[in-house]
């Protein structure tokens, strides 16, 4: 194990250097706050495109991004006696982003073998489009896309954010690889839409690791699709579009639970596939029908947290499906997951919006989860993926969904009320993970389907 250190005195040395140049332009300038933390993000990114240059292995880049989370984590401390702490500090608000940072351009960098192109179009979007995107929605964003608590973003800054993304993905696929002309512009039109979303329902920082990482995964899987099949998955992403806003004129979604149902839908088929997106739709579509909103219904909104507490758990699934395979025999766990969240959200409706008593509310929440989830995805796996379930596991997957019902029936069993919130949306997702978990135990200990090929 060979550390360049050479390397990392350079990339050292001129981080240091900017962060004191910008403290000068600060009291030069009287620079704002937002300013200077996104001068230094841009500082940060362009040298971190030296990487692939000056490193031939991981290991200096680990001991790198060590001296920098160090270097960081005591500005952090002493923000208030070092005027180096204003430069990413003076932003009044809770934010990890410098941490994330760090281990985004770590990842990305072992995760691309040395192929610079893959390298640099994530750190160039993070670089260029996520400080363009704050620092023009701070100063001409009119247009809030944001509801309530959720974290505020503009129109403006979103669609400068593309615009740039667009451009950092183009530009190199065009002029540094042999990609077709019109395959690179599918490319970019995908990548800059979608990652912009990302950037958009991003909280506490969290964009500075997802729009890297995700930017490298969708570079990555679309550069190796035929010009047949981007044309396809630019379809999709329309078609995602048309299909969420009609849901959204019967569950009254923000526009920021808009974007992060899009996003799910597009990272459900190409992690899983188009069969993965059934069960998610059918929550979606059936989840305030069957019987449709009332009144009081018809006001509640749902934020960016409360479909992520809906969703993230069959993400999670998806991503698993995408490393290890058994698409076919992990399917039904993934259908159940679905079929609880509309079950629990189900009897949460019976019980508190329409009054309905406990054992009224149960019987008919864990019908609908069964009749409008689990049994179509048992169809879809018998017909459309070829693959028979063993029917111990299927009666156990409907225990877990009666357990579910029966989970969230106690929890609430001293409560009057109900409200639309993450906190309530939390417990509903904790409820779904406890029995999927156990679910996912007590297969691998029976036949070990879902860890068989590791």
């Amino acid at each position: 194990m060979i550390i360049e250190w050479q390397g990392i005195g350079i990339i050292s040395l001129i981080l240091v250097a900017c962060m004191l140049v910008i403290t000068l332009l600060e009291k030069i300038l009287k620079l704002k706050p937002e300013t200077r933390r996104k001068g230094f993000h841009m500082a940060m990114g362009l040298s971190m495109l030296a990487l692939p240059y000056l490193f031939k292995n991981v290991w200096s880049a680990v001991v790198l991004a060590g001296i920098a989370f160090v270097f960081l984590y005591a500005i952090r401390k002493l923000k208030d006696k070092t005027p180096l702490g204003s430069v990413l500090y003076g932003v009044k608000r809770k934010s990890l982003g410098e941490f994330f940072y760090i281990i985004a351009v770590l990842l990305v960098f072992y995760l691309s073998k040395g192929d610079k192109i893959l390298y640099s179009i994530p750190i160039l979007i993070l670089t260029f489009a996520d400080s363009t995107a704050a620092l023009i929605g701070k100063i001409y964003g009119k247009k809030q896309l944001s509801e309530g608590t959720e974290d505020k973003k503009s129109l403006e800054g979103s669609f400068a954010f593309f615009c740039v993304a667009f451009m950092a993905t183009l530009v190199p696929l065009l002029l540094f690889t042999e990609v077709a002309r019109e395959n690179v512009l599918h490319i970019s039109l995908i990548v800059g839409f979608i990652i912009a979303l990302i950037e958009m329902i991003s909280s506490n920082g969290s964009d500075n690791l997802l729009i890297p990482l995700s930017a490298f995964a969708f570079v990555r899987h679309l550069m190796v699709l035929t010009t047949e099949e981007l044309r396809i998955n630019l379809l999709i992403v329309f078609a995602l579009i048309v299909i969420v806003f009609i849901i959204s004129k019967v569950k009254v979604f923000s526009k920021m639970a808009i974007a992060e149902t899009i996003v799910v839908g597009y990272l459900t088929i190409i992690l899983y596939g188009w069969y993965a997106l059934i069960p998610p739709l059918l929550l979606l579509l059936t989840v305030m029908t069957f019987p449709l909103p009332n009144v009081k219904e018809r006001h509640n909104k749902y934020d960016v947290k409360i479909v992520e507490t809906n969703v993230i758990l069959g993400l999670a699934i998806c991503l698993i499906v995408s490393i290890i395979g058994q698409k076919e025999q992990i399917y039904m766990t993934y259908v159940t997951t679905y079929a609880m969240h509309l079950a629990i959200n189900s009897y949460v409706r019976f019980k508190f919006e329409r009054g309905c008593p406990c054992i009224k509310s149960g019987v008919f929440a864990f019908t609908k989860g069964l009749v409008f989830v689990f049994v179509p995805g048992l169809l879809i796996q018998r017909f459309a993926l070829s693959y028979v379930l063993d029917w111990k596991i299927l009666i156990l997957m409907v225990a877990c969904l009666l357990g579910s019902v029966l989970a969230i029936a106690y929890s609430k069993r001293n409560e009057e009320t109900e409200e639309i919130s993450v906190k309530n949306g939390y417990l509903h997702l904790k409820i779904a993970a406890i029995f999927i978990g156990l679910l996912g135990i007590i297969q691998f200990l029976e036949s070990g389907i879902i860890f068989y090929g590791i």
